[in-house]
């Protein structure tokens, strides 16, 4: 079987997943918070994952405030799935557009879905640390006048 560039349709499709890189400047570790490594758009809301998959917000698209009553806060994202006409596609380890988001929700030892994903954002962190020149202490300055005497 050939493969003709001029038939491929990928290149019109929209991205599966969206790179988002975050810019910040301050020294190593300097966020304990939780980090929204992943963003679930659909149309009224936003579901932001950390690494571990954990929904750790959802705001409303419309007006951007945190719903803090979510159902879905503590529940781990497990991929996306879509109905066809042969079964169910699944994918994993994130959803896609035109899917629905699974969300495994322990307390309900079951799965909840979403409604129709619109987009995926992969929100990469890029922390610059600044060099820092390091002043000699007074213990550097005295042992090198002693060596040199």
């Amino acid at each position: 079987m050939s493969f003709d560039i001029d038939d491929a349709t990928a290149a019109s499709l929209p991205p599966f997943v969206e790179v988002e890189m975050v810019y910040q400047t301050g020294h190593a570790g300097m966020d304990t918070a939780p980090w929204r490594a992943l963003e679930i758009w659909t149309r009224n809301r936003i579901y932001g994952c950390d690494w571990s998959m954990r929904c750790i917000d959802v705001l409303d698209r419309e007006s951007g405030r945190a719903d803090g009553d979510s159902s879905l806060l503590g529940a781990r994202l497990a991929g996306g799935q879509l109905h066809t006409e042969e079964g169910i596609e699944v994918t994993h380890p994130w959803p896609r557009p035109g899917s629905e988001a699974v969300f495994e929700h322990a307390a309900r030892k079951g799965y909840v879905t979403t409604s129709t994903v619109t987009r995926v954002i992969l929100r990469m962190r890029v922390l610059t640390v600044p060099q820092q020149k390091i002043e000699p202490t007074w213990d550097d300055l005295t042992m090198s006048k002693r060596r040199g005497s």
